[in-house]
């Protein structure tokens, strides 16, 4: 199951790779990226452009983040 948290987090990047982030005054180590994708709505007004990252961390719990 998972569950959506819509509040910004701080993300420390390699390039444009994530590699930690801080979730609720936690910091989180990315192991491995398992996916990755681009999301594009509303072209035809003002384009929104998302990164996303299904991202696995040290504690082997699976995370899906994304930039702006």
């Amino acid at each position: 199951m998972s569950k959506l948290c819509l509040q910004p987090i701080a993300v420390e990047c390699q390039g444009r790779t994530p590699h930690t982030f801080t979730w609720r005054g936690t910091r989180h180590r990315v192991a491995r990226i398992l996916n990755r994708w681009v999301v594009r709505t509303d072209w035809w007004r003002q384009e929104v452009c998302r990164r996303y990252f299904n991202v696995e961390c040290d504690d082997l719990v699976i995370y899906d983040i994304y930039q702006r």
